[in-house]
This record gives structure tokens, C-alpha cells and sequence, in this order.
């Protein structure tokens, strides 16, 4: 992104994207995304969050998915980093075309957040970096109702392991955000990190079958506890799922045990006539 090329519109964020694509595939699941991306076969879908208790919806939930039925997700390919990376940029895009077109359709007061996941590399992307904040700084009214979601999740060789890095960027994305919510697998490296940023929520999936998970989310619970920040429990799949997620202080959930999410087309024409 040129120092002089500015995100003003959608389509501006659509343009750009699509422009840099050519020049990130490394592997085969790169070439099939990619390939589905140009023809406009990747869609968002949309997952009601809802609380706990009273089980209203609060927040929805944004990811990825392409095929026939939107059945495959893309995040279960084996995809290089700057693919990654650049699926959350389009995520991004999709959310604030999303709630744009809720706001011209609905009063203010009836949408619901939309929570958006991001990578913690990709705010160390330089593409990434300069994107976020074009979005921030063009598309403010959008961005009001979108909460980014980034995924503290430990891999080899992450760069986010330069701690005062990481932290520098999430305190950048805080300052910015309406919400700053984490997404991480206990136990995690990255409690040092929560208490310092102290992000507005934790989300955490797939943990009560799992032992070593459970016995992890221990101090990540103490910290939610002292400092009232939300817990939210993804991808639940029983009612005693649920119920368990309830006992640990769970407010939100969500899930198939409530909500097949929907799929959304976002077709090329459209961003065209945006």
C-alpha cells in the first residue's frame, strides 16, 4: 500500500485486496482459496452470540467459508501467512459491508456488534498495520459496530513471542476498537500479555474434554473474575457443554447447540456497485 493510496470506500477496500492476491500464493490450499476468492465463492457467515442465561442475542460472529454450501471453512487448509493475513483484511472488508448495509436497512439500536477474528500476526503485517488503520480512520461509522477478535494462539516460530510487540499492537488496536476481545487455547503463554492489555473479553473453544485445557483456563479465570472482563465460550455443542461453561462464570455463548450460522454472498458485482 502506497503512502498516498487512501481506503475511502468499500470498494476502495475491495479493490485492494484483490490487487495484492496475485502476489501471495506459496502453496496448493493457497491456490485453492485464492482461486475461490476470485470467483467470488468465499462467504461470510454469521453466528448469533447469545448469553448465557437469558439466552438473547447480543453479539454475532463473522467467519469464513467457502464451497457449494458454504460448508468448508478456510481455516481448515494448510494456507501460507500472508494468506492468512489477507483473509482477515477481507473479513474486515465483509463486516463493514455487513453493518453498512444494516444500518441503511435497520434502526441503530437493533444490530447487534459483529465480532470479527484476526490473527495477532496480522497486526504485525505491514499490510495489515496500514490497512487496520485506514479502516479505523475511513469507515469509522462501520467500525463502531465491529469488534476485532485477536487469536493469541501459540504456535513455533510465532513473531507475536516478541512480547513488547504484541502488546504495542494490541494496545494500538484497543485505542481504536469499540471492544478488544482475545481468543486463546488454554493454558496459554500469553496471561502476562491479558493482564497487561486487559482486553474487554476472553473467548476460548473445545476446552472442557480436555484435561490439560481445563486445568489451564484456571488462572485465565481468576484474572476474569478480578478484573470483570467477559468470557465468552465458542463453538459449544451440548446443552451440558453449556451448562458447564455457565458454572465457570460464562456470559456468552454460542454455537451449533443453538444456531446454524448463516451464510452470506458478497458477490463482485456488488462491491463494484458499492
Amino acid at each position: 500500500m502506497t503512502a498516498q493510496q487512501t481506503l475511502t470506500t468499500v470498494d476502495d477496500l475491495y479493490h485492494y485486496i484483490q490487487s495484492i492476491v496475485p502476489s501471495l500464493t506459496r502453496n496448493n490450499d493457497d491456490a485453492i482459496l485464492l482461486d475461490a476468492f476470485e470467483q467470488n465463492d468465499l462467504r461470510h457467515v454469521c453466528q448469533a452470540i447469545r448469553e448465557t442465561i437469558s439466552n438473547q442475542v447480543t453479539y454475532q460472529h463473522l467467519t469464513l467459508r467457502f464451497g457449494s454450501n458454504s460448508e468448508q471453512s478456510v481455516y481448515q487448509f494448510d494456507v501460507s501467512k500472508p494468506v492468512q493475513f489477507l483473509f482477515d483484511l477481507y473479513s474486515l472488508y465483509l463486516a463493514i459491508r455487513h453493518i453498512e448495509f444494516q444500518l441503511c436497512t435497520f434502526h441503530k439500536d437493533v444490530i447487534n456488534p459483529l465480532v470479527v477474528p484476526i490473527n495477532s500476526e496480522t497486526l504485525s503485517w505491514p499490510i495489515g498495520q496500514s490497512f487496520i488503520n485506514q479502516v479505523y480512520q475511513h469507515h469509522s461509522t462501520a467500525m463502531k459496530y465491529i469488534i476485532p477478535c485477536v487469536q493469541l494462539h501459540d504456535t513455533e516460530n510465532n513473531e507475536c513471542h516478541n512480547v513488547m510487540t504484541l502488546n504495542a499492537n494490541l494496545e494500538s488496536l484497543k485505542k481504536k476498537a469499540v471492544q478488544l476481545w482475545v481468543d486463546i487455547i488454554p493454558p496459554t503463554q500469553y496471561l502476562e500479555t491479558i493482564k497487561t492489555i486487559k482486553p474487554d473479553a476472553i473467548k476460548t473453544s473445545h476446552i472442557l474434554n480436555d484435561d490439560h485445557k481445563r486445568s489451564g483456563l484456571i488462572p485465565v479465570i481468576r484474572f476474569i473474575r478480578k478484573n470483570n472482563t467477559l468470557f465468552i465460550a465458542g463453538r459449544v455443542g451440548s446443552q451440558h457443554e453449556l451448562n458447564q461453561y455457565r458454572l465457570l462464570g460464562a456470559q456468552y455463548y454460542f454455537g451449533y447447540i443453538s444456531d446454524i450460522p448463516v451464510s452470506v454472498s458478497m458477490r463482485k458485482q456488488e462491491a463494484n456497485n458499492s
